[in-house]
Formats: C-alpha cells, structure tokens, sequence
C-alpha cells in the first residue's frame, strides 16, 4: 500500500488495486453509512486481475495511506471496447448492511435496557461494531421491533427519543454520537486555502415567534368548558416579518420544557437555514489527517458573510483529471442539536448550559442572517 499524496487503493481479498482516474467519497453526520464511487478508464498494471473485483465483497478503502471506508463492494460494472477498458466499482462501508436489511432479535422486544443495548444485540450477527460517545439517557420501559421495519429505523426510533445521532466511522463502526464540540487546528480561511465556495441562506423554514403547546392529559370539564393546554413561546428576532409558527409538542410538558422546545425549534431552523460547501486542495489537513465530519472548523470569508467556527457536516474527497480535493459542507453547529426524550432532563439541562458556555456572542456566526 503507498503512502504518497493524492494515492487511492482498494484492498480486497488481500490485494491493493490502485491507479483509479476518478472517484468521490462521502462519509456525513446526515448519513449513516459511508458510500464510494471508483473508476478506472485506462490500462494500469495489474488490470488483468480486475476480476477479482466482485459485488459482495469486503473491502477497505484507502486514500493517502489512511482508511475512509471499511465495508463492502456493492456494485461492479466492467466494460470495453476495441481502444479502452473502464471498470466502475461502488459500496459503503458496513453500516449499509443496517439500512438494507431488516431488524431481527429473538422475540423483538426488550424490557427495561438503554439504546446501547439494543443497538449491541441488533448489529452483533452484522458483525458490526458499537462506539458510544455520549449519554445514551435513561433505560426504554419497553421497545419492540415493528413489523417490518430495518435495523436502522428500529435504531433511529429509539435514537430520536434520546437525542442523538447515528453514524459510522472509517472503520465501518456504528457510532452514538452528539454534534462535536472539538474544534480542529486548521482554519477554512477565504484568499488562503479555499479554492471555491459556495452557499444558502434562506428564510423558507424560519419563523418571527414559536408557539409551543402541549398536549393535555385530560379532556373538558364537567361543565364542557376546555381545559387549558400548556404553551411556551419565542421569537426569532432576526425574522423582522410577521411570520408566526404554532407546533403541537410530541407529548405533555410544562411550561418550562415547552419553552426548552420552543428554544430548539428555533435555533436548529435557524441553524439549518444556513449551509455552505467549501472546497479545499488535498484529502488532509496540515497535520496529514484526514478531514472529518463532525467536528469545528473555524471558516472566515467575507463572501460567505461568516467568521466563526462552523460544524463539519460531511466531507466528500474527490479525484480527477484536476488532482485531488475535499468539498467540506458545513453548518451551525445548532442545526444538529437533538431534543426529545431529554427535555426537562437532568442530562438535557447539562447539554444546554455547556452549550449557553460555549455560544459566541450574537453576530459572530450566521444567526444574524
């Protein structure tokens, strides 16, 4: 295997297939798996073992001597003619098995255990790994498998009630995971190291005030007046339109963790209403690491209208005749920050006052926008 820049191998059945013209990688927070694309559209040596490339098999990909992928070959699709051959090879890395196929657990319920645990017991005959890096919160009563359903939506079900995040890592490892809070070295600086850039600012899915009302145990009275229902609100001073939001909670709640959730319906709106890709030379950082989702990266440019530290929502390394890049989509770190099933929590009001700890002062990020 090389370790030379811009060098992309294939390891499969023990061998390296290197001398690839083109290929894209992606490995994102907004996905769970890791996916690839690989071509080769010219003769390279040791083309004539191309064969021993087939659908099925597992595979790591390498770029720049370090692991990105470590799953599978989903597809092979060889072809040629009388001047040229070209091959393209497509997969994701193991966690793909977990969208695909279908949750299956001796009677699929348990009783009174954590995410972690039915996470182990679902992905364990997949031979997947579990890395848990947050709280996973407090133990489901009762969780059953409903009919039909993937391993993955049977874990984001449950994931959802207790905040957090599904992906994989390079290894091909599920991971429990909140949006990173570790801030890297390097800096996405406009006139320095970014090639191009690119971004969204929209106002479609953001709102002057937020309602929130809660359900209500009971019914009328006897008297057939309506028992009043909890609510919260808040506004998004920003918003400066007449543009006002009613959402129904997903369950009771008082007043106080109503206006939680009316606090996180805003600022992840106004998190996702922001998004820029930005594009850089290379597949590493200066440290020779890999770029990564999620974690901070602090971007300045002006014409992204942004000088502040920003998530990494997902890389995607590209090759081609042009050399090598990583095209990095980034965010506020809010438009990933979960809610439900820790509101009101001792868990969720520590989450809160590390992230009131951390949040820059207004205007130093795209919430003014």
């Amino acid at each position: 295997m090389g370790t030379a820049k811009g060098i992309a191998e294939l390891k499969v059945g023990g061998s390296y297939f290197g001398g690839w013209t083109s290929l894209s990688v992606t490995r994102s927070i907004e996905q769970i798996a890791g996916t690839f694309n690989l071509d080769m559209t010219e003769r390279w040596p040791g083309s004539a073992e191309l064969h021993k490339i087939l659908p099925g098999q597992a595979c790591q990909l390498y770029l720049d001597g370090q692991v990105v992928i470590d799953g599978y070959n989903d597809d092979v699709e060889p072809e040629y003619d009388r001047a040229s051959h070209a091959v393209r090879v497509t997969g994701r890395d193991k966690t793909g098995d977990l969208v695909d196929c279908s949750a299956i657990h001796k009677s699929g319920q348990w009783h009174n255990v954590k995410l972690d645990v039915i996470a182990r017991d679902l992905i364990k005959p997949f031979g997947i790994g579990l890395k848990v890096e947050t709280d996973v919160g407090k133990a489901f009563p009762s969780w059953n498998i409903e009919e039909g359903e993937s391993v993955f939506e049977c874990l984001s079900r449950a994931a959802r009630m207790r905040a957090v995040m599904l992906v994989s890592d390079a290894e091909g490892n599920l991971v429990i995971a909140r949006a990173g809070s570790v801030q890297v070295e390097d800096a996405l600086v406009e006139g320095k190291n970014i090639l191009s850039a690119s971004a969204k600012f929209s106002w479609k899915d953001r709102h002057s005030s937020y309602l929130i009302k809660g359900q209500n145990k009971g019914g009328d009275d006897w008297e057939g007046a309506a028992v009043a229902h909890p609510s919260a609100s808040i506004a998004d001073e920003v918003v400066s339109r007449y543009r006002p939001l009613v959402v129904v909670a997903e369950d009771h709640g008082s007043s106080g963790t109503l206006r939680d959730r009316a606090e996180w319906e805003r600022n992840v709106r106004a998190g996702r209403a922001s998004r820029a890709t930005i594009t850089v030379q290379g597949w590493t950082r200066v440290n020779g690491e890999l770029w990564q989702p999620n974690t901070l990266v602090h971007v300045t440019s002006p014409m992204l209208m942004v000088d502040a530290p920003l998530l990494i929502a997902g890389c995607t390394y590209r090759l081609d005749e042009r050399g090598t890049v990583t095209q990095i989509a980034v965010a506020r770190r809010e438009a990933f920050e979960l809610f439900a099933g820790i509101k009101g929590s001792k868990l969720g009001k520590k989450l809160f006052d590390k992230e009131q700890k951390e949040r820059k002062p207004k205007g130093s990020d795209w919430s003014m926008l």
